[in-house]
């Protein structure tokens, strides 16, 4: 994957493996930085200081995708990179600063927070746009492998590291910790190099005008707009059976909260093996759409069965191939939609798309939480388990999914373009 191409090959090794590493390190950072700062606002402000602040960085998040989506189609996306790494560390230094103080106050917490969301909301569609440019169209499917990979053992080192963190020396040592690790991705963001496309500060259209044909275009193009649809609403069935609900059903069981930990290093070594070649062997037997279709089907009836077992390692096994058709469903098709879209619009359909999920993720405890009013958490995950399936039919139904799938790596580059023409006229550059 990392070896150059020629003129159609990646800009150098460097940016690439410096790109990933960022992103595998970042999230890593992220997730113990998480961790500590729910820790400190739960010891020290309870719940209610826990509501309050995940309430206003949900709604932060929200605005902010959207609203600065135009940034990575007008800029240079690695120097945006560099800014947003340069604000997580900033924050990060400044979440240290008051820890070290013991210096505890919800509006200054909130205000960290917030730097660390706008960060986040230009990094993250800026890295997603980039990796394409980086690597041509037949290894693309590789990098997006070694992405999965990276994010699957960030999700599970992280919480553990800033745990470690926490028990060792308490919030000041865990917020160093989190400004050691911003550190490292701040100097791989510096090792991106510069960029090789000229950067379009002077953009044709105003700011707002350019904000609107993204999201004209994220909705005019009817297969990424079903496709997103679809997968947000099996986002909202799937994230309470894999988070809220999940201690609920474990101390229904009588289950330590080792067994919390356990489930969740599961569901990330289930992700890792579909990255190492799990995914990949199935898409090769039966074929991208058939293989959507097996890993829907397997994955809801995981969930359904986590409410029907009442055996530990038996859930424990659930969740590891909850992870595993988790791996299938983010693979199968990412590349393909990656090098579908035109280059002008990547970023802010990037944002469109992360935008959604987060509403999804927003939408997620709410209807759980409204189930449980109702029913026992055993009947919740049953219930919700046959949303899952009933919304991965939707998706296997999306038009012209099948024949968009079978496409070659070449021939689905700007295929979003040619075969939805009105949705990008008179609006690129």
């Amino acid at each position: 994957m990392l070896r150059p191409r020629g003129r159609r090959g990646m800009s150098g090794t460097g940016p690439v493996r410096a790109l990933l590493l960022g992103e595998g390190v970042g999230l890593l950072a992220s997730a113990a930085a998480q961790t500590t700062v729910a820790w400190w606002l739960a010891a020290r402000g309870g719940g209610a200081d826990l509501a309050r602040y995940g309430a206003a960085m949900a709604a932060i998040s929200l605005l902010a995708l959207p609203l600065l989506s135009p940034l990575g189609d007008r800029w240079s996306r690695r120097r945006l990179i560099r800014l947003a790494q340069a604000g997580l560390l900033l924050d990060a230094v400044l979440l240290a600063l008051l820890a070290w103080q013991d210096l505890y106050r919800l509006p200054l917490l909130c205000a960290c927070g917030a730097l660390s969301v706008l960060a986040q909301a230009v990094l993250l569609p800026a890295q997603a746009s980039l990796l394409p440019d980086l690597v041509p169209a037949d290894r693309l499917p590789e990098a997006i492998r070694w992405r999965r990979g990276a994010q699957a053992i960030g999700g599970l080192l992280g919480p553990a590291l800033g745990g470690a963190a926490l028990a060792a020396g308490g919030v000041p040592l865990a917020a160093l910790l989190n400004v050691a690790l911003f550190v490292l991705c701040a100097c791989a963001a510096w090792q991106l190099g510069a960029s090789t496309a000229p950067a379009s500060h002077a953009a044709a259209t105003g700011w707002f005008d350019d904000l609107a044909a993204g999201l004209r275009a994220k909705w005019r193009v009817r297969l990424d707009r079903w496709w997103t649809l679809a997968g947000a609403l099996m986002m909202v069935f799937l994230l309470p059976c894999t988070g809220l609900l999940l201690p609920l059903r474990l101390q229904s069981l009588q289950l330590s909260a080792s067994w919390f930990g356990a489930c969740g290093a599961a569901l990330s070594l289930g992700v890792l093996a579909g990255v190492a070649g799990g995914a990949d062997a199935l898409i090769r037997r039966v074929g991208r759409l058939r293989a959507i279709g097996i890993a829907v089907v397997a994955c809801g009836l995981s969930i359904g069965a986590v409410g029907l077992c009442d055996h530990a390692m038996a859930l424990v096994l659930l969740f590891g191939i909850v992870g595993l058709c988790l791996s299938v469903t983010q693979l199968v098709g990412q590349t393909h939609r990656a090098l579908a879209v035109p280059h002008a619009f990547r970023a802010r359909m990037a944002a469109g798309h992360l935008t959604i999920a987060q509403l999804a993720a927003m939408l997620a405890p709410a209807l759980a939480g409204a189930l449980l009013l109702r029913w026992p958490v055993s009947v919740v995950y049953l219930s919700l388990a046959a949303a899952f399936l009933g919304s991965g039919l939707l998706l296997l139904a999306v038009p012209d999914l099948g024949r968009f799938l079978r496409l070659g790596p070449e021939d689905v580059k700007d295929w979003y373009g040619r075969t939805y023409p009105e949705a990008f006229t008179g609006t690129q550059r």
